[in-house]
């Protein structure tokens, strides 16, 4: 018994630490800013070159097709830009809005 009694609390010891660091690692995520999608029928094209894969080709053929054919209607009409596939479009996700 005494056996199993050390080692509860030694496991109890181990845990104590970790749960420190829970702790300050969720004060640290609340102060990390929060990303705010970026509109791709509003943003220009160096706003657009900030997300993920992005670049200046990339997002002046967004800003282009946007001006020859009318605003975005959806988010999925990104694939319809040239360069712009499923795999961006994953990665886009939640990072962009209308």
């Amino acid at each position: 018994m005494k056996i199993f009694n050390s080692l509860l609390l030694v496991s109890l010891l181990c845990l104590l630490p970790a749960t420190n660091i829970y702790a300050q690692l969720s004060e640290i995520t609340q102060q990390i800013p929060q990303f705010e999608a970026i509109s791709i029928n509003k943003a220009d094209a160096s706003l657009l070159t900030k997300l993920p894969g992005i670049g200046n080709k990339k997002a002046e053929a967004i800003v282009e097709y946007r001006d020859k054919n009318g605003e975005f209607t959806s988010i999925d009409d990104l694939t319809k830009v040239k360069g712009i596939g499923k795999k961006l479009m994953t990665k886009l996700e939640g990072k962009v809005k209308l």
